[in-house]
């Protein structure tokens, strides 16, 4: 662990009698002590105060977590089906990234991004379609917004305008346009 000096500088207001009763406006210059840590499970290394290392090694039972794993804990402990405790759930998310650094990097980078990309659009078409944002047009909306066999075309000319037209054309008299 390295420690290393920030010099923070404060600017300190003038007096409630103003400007001339406080002369120039002047300059308190601090120091802030600052420690590097290394988070015992992911290995993310951040500049904190002394103090509030101390607090998350309290926090984690003397070891420190950087913030992404300290969410990620408090999502397995709700993720859960049973209930578990913040050292299991500690537990399992050191496992997990154990397992995650044991693995190494990609052979190939563009391919690891491809078939991430692809699970991604994968479980997003997988997910409900009430749970997926859905646009509010009229041709979803057409019995709500009154507009029952009507439906919107577009023009043959380059410059697209769109055009009003009856919905029958489309769909038959007698057969229900959805």
């Amino acid at each position: 662990m390295s420690t290393s000096i920030i010099s923070d500088s404060m600017v300190i207001p003038p007096g409630p009698d103003g400007p001339a009763a406080a002369g120039a406006v002047s300059k308190i210059s601090g120091q802030i002590e600052v420690d590097s840590a290394k988070c015992d499970c992911c290995g993310l290394t951040e500049e904190c105060t002394p103090s509030y290392i101390e607090t998350i090694r309290e926090r984690y039972g003397g070891k420190w977590i950087c913030g992404l794993c300290a969410e990620a804990v408090k999502y397995e402990i709700l993720r859960c089906q049973k209930l578990i405790s913040p050292d299991e759930a500690m537990a399992r998310h050191f496992s997990f990234c154990n397992k995650f650094r044991a693995s190494g990097p990609p052979q190939d980078p563009t391919v690891h991004l491809i078939r991430a990309m692809t699970q991604v659009l994968r479980k997003s078409l997988e997910s409900p379609k009430s749970m997926r944002s859905m646009p509010s047009s009229p041709t979803n909306k057409r019995g709500e917004l009154n507009m029952k066999g009507t439906v919107l075309a577009r023009s043959e000319s380059c410059m697209p305008s769109l055009t009003l037209v009856d919905g029958t054309v489309y769909c038959g008299v007698d057969e229900g346009c959805e």
